[in-house]
């Protein structure tokens, strides 16, 4: 107990410092003499399974313990960092709006008296004849929900003729193709979200006052500004603020534990070192991310 008090007001404790836990484990060295067992489970080697994961591995190979004592494992690779899963572009369909179940784009709206409103908008559910969405409007007067029904070119079922999407355009789109009846791409840009530069389109109308910055690769419309006249500088504009539009990241949160039963024998492979750890931590990243194995 003496120890955890003075590890709480240690100058480390609350560092985000990359040496934090190396600092904090030395110090409780001091009092336990031997930290092995901590350092095993907080002190990350790339692509080096820790000891205390294969004896895990091991029983859980043996039956002697269930996939849900495996799945602790991996969870706790995944936060450590030591199994790390990329981001997977999606694959549009062409000349089809780019969507699929759970997506979600949030927007703020700022119109020309300087009012902010948040848009979000979540993928519901998607058939081969519609996708629905829902539409979530936040604003100083109050939150409205509604359901926006569109054919899979875009096209909103639930409106007047031919009204489509104004978030999302089919891809692919060339320059000088036109995305509605008055705007058309006339040049290449880069537009940054997320800290990731986005190689885009530049989209507007023969006087300039309605522009659109939209993600070559899916058809997502990052900015969308309109201007009722070229006097007015003041007019509005709709800005992408969050999205896990562009990625498919596993969520641990998402799924119930589903471990294949071969995979065993890939586990048994990488104890006897008959594959190497790098070999065996790549393979079951490429399986978690395909939602072959979900912990």
């Amino acid at each position: 107990m003496r120890a955890c008090g003075i590890l709480y007001n240690h100058v480390a404790w609350n560092s985000t410092h990359e040496a934090r836990d190396i600092v904090l484990i030395n110090e409780i060295e001091k009092y336990l003499g031997d930290s092995s067992y901590i350092k095993e489970r907080h002190i990350v080697i790339p692509d080096i399974i820790p000891e205390w994961a294969k004896r895990e591995a091991k029983l859980w190979i043996n039956d002697e313990n269930q996939d849900a004592g495996f799945a602790y494992v991996v969870r706790t690779m995944l936060e450590s960092g030591i199994l790390k899963l990329d981001f997977i572009e999606k694959n549009c369909e062409e000349n089809k709006i780019c969507l699929q179940e759970g997506d979600f784009i949030k927007y703020s709206h700022f119109d020309k008296f300087g009012n902010i409103s948040t848009i979000k908008h979540t993928v519901e559910s998607i058939d081969k004849n519609e996708i629905i969405l829902k539409e979530e409007k936040t604003s100083s007067e109050g939150k409205i929900n509604e359901e926006i029904v569109l054919e899979h070119d875009g096209l909103v079922k639930s409106k007047d003729c031919c009204e489509y999407y104004e978030f999302l355009i089919p891809t692919p789109k060339n320059l000088g193709d036109n995305i509605s009846e008055k705007i058309k791409i006339v040049s290449e840009t880069t537009y940054t979200f997320e800290d990731q530069h986005k190689q885009s389109w530049f989209a507007t109308d023969s006087t300039g006052q309605n522009t659109k910055i939209i993600d070559k690769n899916t058809g997502l419309v990052f900015l969308h500004e309109h201007h009722e006249t070229e006097v007015l500088s003041v007019g509005e504009k709709t800005k992408i603020t969050d999205s896990n539009f562009f990625d498919s990241k596993y969520d641990m949160k998402k799924f119930d534990i589903e471990i294949p039963e071969w995979w065993k024998k890939t586990t048994m492979w990488m104890l006897n070192e008959r594959i190497s750890d790098s070999e065996y931590l790549r393979a079951m990243e490429n399986l978690i991310s395909r939602g072959v194995i979900k912990v």
